[in-house]
């Protein structure tokens, strides 16, 4: 069944196209212009026990976030997992399709360390509010709620520097820049989140995102590990686009940025406009399929049929995390975008290698966010 015949079935304005073969998961969720919960990778409050029944517990404390945000696991729309091994996935993929065997979600299972000592699993998710949300507040650290409208989604960007430290000092900072060339700022940002190498030091990266707001509230971070051996960090961001006009002639700006060179494969930052719904999909894989450029083959043909059966297209893209296993994927991935991507209208973009994709044999997946060809 598509998207389009569930639309018919489903009233509500949360349509979820199921997966068969992954319980608890699905290919796409469709989520009306609501306020949307954004945030950070919650672990539970004490680890140990087994795998399962710390992912339990981290659930019930994410529960409790999203009820304090006006939302509920069950209109939970996208949902990421950060396992700290692999051989932990199958008992967290088992607790997801337990809890959303009726709401499935739109997934995405990455290997990372994590910021709690002894954790082995933390969740970060998107979730639709209810009406009565405090749209625009943030919660320091854990959560916040994007409020219905327009919205941004800012590609990662990465500044060199001489640490850890300085680099995200300076990301932060151009960041900031790109905020100011939108017509907004940090008070508008929803959510960062940071790529970052040696993980060890998350917690000076954490120090120095927040006092990049200097003094204010900082929205939720997600850090998570990748594998670089030229830059300690990438930062992207999601934010109200409230202070920003509407796309002209579109119902999504494709944007770039003076100072940086434009790229046919990626935009700096994409503009969604007011009453445009969002398809989220969880991540794409090439399992089945043997090498670094037959599977990213195989995952963007799936991504195509993903597309059709949700109503979107390759032209109708906002957001893509690459998550790569090798320097070969991510050869193979720059090449196989000028094959799918309009260069006007590709979406925004983070790409980062990591140890593990969780999978035996598994060399990159890919998640995205789009929205519909037809209003």
């Amino acid at each position: 069944m598509s998207l389009a015949a569930v639309l018919c079935a489903q009233p509500d304005p949360i349509q979820r196209l199921p997966r068969p073969d992954r319980a608890g998961t699905a290919h796409a969720v469709r989520v009306a212009d609501l306020p949307l919960v954004f945030t950070s990778a919650i672990a539970a409050p004490t680890p140990g026990g087994s795998v399962g029944e710390e992912a339990g517990r981290a659930l019930e404390a994410l529960g409790e976030l999203l009820r304090e945000s006006g939302s509920e696991l069950g209109r939970v729309v996208r949902l990421q997992a950060y396992v700290a091994a692999d051989a932990d996935v199958a008992a967290v993929e088992a607790v997801v399709a337990q809890r959303w065997a009726a709401a499935p979600v739109a997934l995405t299972v990455v290997r990372s360390p994590l910021e709690v000592a002894g954790a082995r699993v933390a969740w970060e998710a998107v979730a639709a509010a209810g009406s009565a949300a405090r749209a625009g507040v943030v919660r320091p650290g854990k959560a916040a709620v994007l409020p219905a409208g327009g919205k941004v989604f800012i590609s990662g960007q990465a500044e060199k520097g001489g640490d850890v430290a300085s680099a995200v000092r300076e990301t932060m900072a151009g960041l900031q820049r790109t905020l100011t060339h939108l017509g907004l700022s940090t008070q508008d940002v929803v959510q960062v989140k940071a790529f970052i190498t040696p993980f060890a030091d998350h917690a000076v990266a954490a120090r120095e995102v927040t006092a990049s707001f200097a003094g204010r509230p900082a929205p939720p971070l997600v850090q998570m590990e990748w594998v670089s051996g030229t830059l300690p960090v990438e930062i992207e961001l999601v934010a109200t686009a409230r202070g920003m006009a509407t796309p002209p002639g579109d119902r999504v700006a494709y944007l770039g940025l003076p100072w940086l060179a434009p790229s046919p494969r990626y935009s700096k930052a994409c503009h969604v406009g007011a009453g445009v719904p969002l398809i989220f999909f969880g991540a794409v894989d090439g399992d089945g399929v043997s090498g670094a450029r037959e599977q990213m083959k195989a995952i963007f043909e799936r991504i195509g049929s993903g597309l059709l059966e949700a109503g979107g297209s390759y032209r109708n893209l906002v957001k893509a995390t690459y998550y790569l296993g090798d320097a070969t994927s991510r050869a193979v991935l720059g090449d196989i975008r000028g094959v799918y991507f309009d260069p006007t209208r590709a979406p925004a973009a983070s790409a980062l290698e990591v140890r593990s994709l969780g999978r035996p044999g598994r060399t990159a997946q890919i998640d995205l966010i789009g929205f519909p060809v037809k209003p």
